[in-house]
């Protein structure tokens, strides 16, 4: 454990004016006092739960942009880049923008410490018209440095999927995020281990679990979240919440993000999480949201 120096000086403090006390009780007063959320925060002085620090490998949020501007993407992220870890920019998106338009949302993101990368499915279709290596080769010439690598609307063959992960990570040298899952009928428990397997084998970071197959009808597929934790630590693993896209309403999203939290714990790896909902999500992992305390 490392100790900061002006955790020390408390340390040294503290043991000097309480000269009977025993250091192990110094050290654990000072931990217990900076467990809070840091003093630059507003009501420093009500303590909260802590989590780690960016970089972390759990409790990851992922913000899903649908094409927010430069403006308003600073603004989001002097109120809650602490709070975020990656940020997709969703779809083709990435696409339609101009190429200094994109930079600078990418320069802004990494400025922050967030991780930003193109939607999987603008992979998907750049696969389905043979241009996968034009198109890893302009994504790194725009500034990305994470690819997501699905195929939840266009099936890859298995042996495919595993090649295109190797080659955009040893090759082009991405940070590689895979995903498993249909967006158009339910993945048997079984199939869906082994693709996430195959996935983290071939040498993705982390692997997506595809929101629409977390569901069946308006419920969490409890069932395949038990296989998946069973099988995989949980840090392996990013649960993507289900959005206006499955037609799913604000309370279907809450419900899920609730389940989730009881069956994993608070510190899941969750996506999807909308520009507005980026403090809300937080306030529920720390337990001073509308969950209750």
């Amino acid at each position: 454990m490392l100790i900061r120096k002006s955790e020390a000086r408390l340390i040294v403090f503290f043991a000097m004016r309480h000269r009977g006390a025993n250091i192990l009780i110094a050290i654990r007063c000072v931990f217990l006092s900076s467990s809070h959320m840091s003093s630059t925060h507003a009501f420093s002085g009500i303590p909260v739960s802590s989590r780690p620090a960016k970089p972390r490998e759990s409790g990851l949020t992922m913000l899903i942009d649908w094409g927010i501007g430069p403006a308003a993407e600073e603004d989001l992220l002097k109120t809650s880049s602490e709070y975020i870890d990656l940020a997709k920019i969703a779809v083709g998106i990435s696409g339609l923008l101009d190429k200094d338009v994109l930079t600078t949302k990418l320069g802004t993101y990494r400025k922050y410490g967030v991780k930003p990368f193109p939607g999987g499915q603008f992979l998907e279709y750049a696969v389905g018209k043979g241009l996968e290596d034009v198109f890893l080769k302009e994504a790194g010439e725009a500034g990305f440095q994470m690819i997501e690598v699905s195929d939840n609307t266009v099936p890859f063959e298995p042996a495919f999927k595993t090649e295109l992960i190797r080659k955009a990570k040893e090759d082009f040298g991405f940070v590689v995020l895979g995903e498993v899952g249909s967006k158009i009928s339910a993945t048997e428990i079984e199939p869906f281990v082994a693709d996430v397997r195959q996935c983290l084998d071939a040498g993705a970071w982390k692997v997506f679990v595809e929101a629409a197959d977390l569901l069946d009808g308006q419920d969490l597929r409890v069932d395949l979240v038990e296989a998946l934790n069973n099988e995989f630590k949980l840090e392996q693993l990013i649960f993507e919440l289900p959005g206006w896209w499955l037609g799913s309403e604000g309370m279907l999203k809450i419900e899920v993000l609730n389940r989730l939290f009881k069956e994993l714990g608070s510190d899941v790896n969750l996506a999807n999480v909308d520009q507005g909902d980026v403090l809300y999500l937080e306030t529920q992992r720390r337990k001073t949201g509308v969950s209750g305390f």
